[in-house]
Parts: structure tokens; C-alpha cells; sequence
């Protein structure tokens, strides 16, 4: 059954559990965080009846506003020029993730910090047509959420993803990278994969695939493959430096 779900293109791929700060600052994305808050919190419990909802869906050409992810929770000047013109909407991935509000700081001059929770994924139907010149439009769209089979042979998969994944925090600790953040990794396979999709290093267009994988089989298997080869550049005598950002905590700052 579609589901009518504002949206908010990110430069990140949000997986179902993932925690996400964002700090949000442009106009239209302001109107769509006050929109989903003041709506009422009956159905908090129930993720898939929870008002306090957006969707986030990865930005596959063009530009989010700086400042908008959790990198930029230091926050913009009120000022900034940046506001004062309309952006045009970036084209986007067709399937994205809910993000459920868990925690939100308001500001006095009305922008945002929130740390949201990935919930279901979702494949967009059709986009409403938003007027880019208007600074206060934001997109949404008619979306059907997608169903988490596990596939076939899915705990093999996840027994091996859990070997390689070891491995990997091993071989990262010995060159001072040890993701401090890890918690015990999910016996549920679904879960498993969408925690070592969200931790290990790759970049955006490999995450959107394991976001798009139909089921946790397939998403696990590739994983494996992607681990297999990141255990290789780890262990690779000539490696300088990784990137280090899934590895950095980047809390939202309330100070």
C-alpha cells in the first residue's frame, strides 16, 4: 500500500538501525523537519506508523546543502548568503530509508540538530513536482516499503560475513583504526548486514547497493566480497591511510 513520505536527499545512505545526526539549516528542510515534529507522537511506538518520519534517500547527482549532515553540526551562520537563494533539488536514488526522529534540539532562529534512526527501507512511486524556486518547498513522494526476506541460505552467509568482519576490526586495530563505536555485531542476519553495510569503509554507491539488495542473503554475499577485498588493502605492506570517517564519532554537539 503507498505511503505519502516527505523526503530529504543526503550525500549518506541511511540503513534500517543506523543512527544519523544531522544539522539542518536550509529553508525547505526546515519546514519539512517542523511538519514531521508537529505532527502528533501517538503511534511513536509502531515504526511503521510513526509520524515523526521522513525518508532519506541518497543524492546520485548534485549537491545537499553544506551543513546539513552531521559533519556540519557545528552549525551555519544565521547570515550565510546561502540562504538567501533557492538550490535546485538534486536527482535521487529510488529507494531510500525512513528516518525516525529520536532526538531534536530547536534553535531561535529555526534550525535544527536531530540523531535519527533508519527504519524501513522504501521504493519511490512517483515524486510530487516541487517548485525550485521557492526556498520553503520541499519534495515528497508516494512510496511503497519493502518487505526483509532473509533468502536462501542466509546464516551461512552471515557465518562467513561474521568471519571476514573480524578479521577486518583485527587487521584495522593493528594499524591503530579499532572502530571504537562497534557493538556486539546482530545475530538476526537481516540486522548483521545491515550493521557491517553501515560500519565497514566503502563509499556511497556501494552502500546504495547494499541498500537496494532484495534480500539479506544477497546483501550479505556481497558484503563478503567487499570485505574479502578490504582485508586485502588492509593487510597490503604498502598502505598509507584509509578513510576514517565511518570510524569517527560524530555526535550531534548540544553545547
Amino acid at each position: 500500500m503507498p505511503v505519502a513520505l516527505p523526503l530529504f536527499p543526503l550525500n549518506t545512505v541511511l540503513f534500517p538501525g543506523m543512527s544519523l545526526p544531522l544539522h539542518v539549516f536550509e529553508p525547505r528542510y526546515r519546514r519539512l523537519i517542523t511538519e514531521v515534529v508537529d505532527q502528533s507522537g501517538e503511534s511513536a511506538d509502531d515504526p511503521e506508523r510513526n509520524p515523526r518520519r521522513f525518508g532519506v534517500v541518497w543524492i546520485e547527482l548534485g549537491q545537499e546543502a553544506a551543513g546539513e549532515s552531521g559533519q556540519g553540526a557545528g552549525g551555519a551562520d544565521p547570515g550565510d548568503p546561502r540562504e538567501e537563494t533557492a538550490t535546485a533539488l538534486p536527482r535521487i536514488s529510488a529507494t531510500g530509508c525512513t528516518a525516525l526522529v529520536r532526538d531534536l534540539r530547536t534553535y531561535e532562529d529555526g534550525r535544527y540538530d536531530l540523531v535519527v534512526e533508519g527504519g524501513t527501507r522504501f521504493r519511490i512511486d512517483d515524486v510530487s513536482q516541487v517548485d525550485t524556486s521557492s526556498r520553503q518547498g520541499h519534495p515528497s513522494a508516494s512510496v511503497s516499503l519493502l518487505p526483509e526476506p532473509l533468502g536462501p541460505d542466509a546464516e551461512e552467509h552471515a557465518e562467513r560475513v561474521r568471519e571476514l568482519f573480524d578479521t577486518y576490526c583485527r587487521r584495522l586495530a593493528e594499524i591503530g583504526m579499532t572502530p571504537d563505536h562497534m557493538r556486539e555485531l546482530p545475530k538476526d542476519p537481516i540486522a548483521l548486514s545491515y550493521t557491517v553495510a553501515a560500519t565497514v569503509v566503502l563509499d556511497q554507491p556501494e552502500k546504495q547497493r547494499m541498500l537496494e539488495a532484495e534480500d539479506a542473503a544477497t546483501r550479505l554475499a556481497v558484503l563478503a566480497r567487499f570485505l574479502r577485498r578490504e582485508n586485502r588493502i588492509v593487510a597490503a605492506p604498502t598502505l598509507h591511510n584509509l578513510p576514517s570517517g565511518p570510524f569517527l564519532n560524530h555526535g550531534v554537539s548540544y553545547n
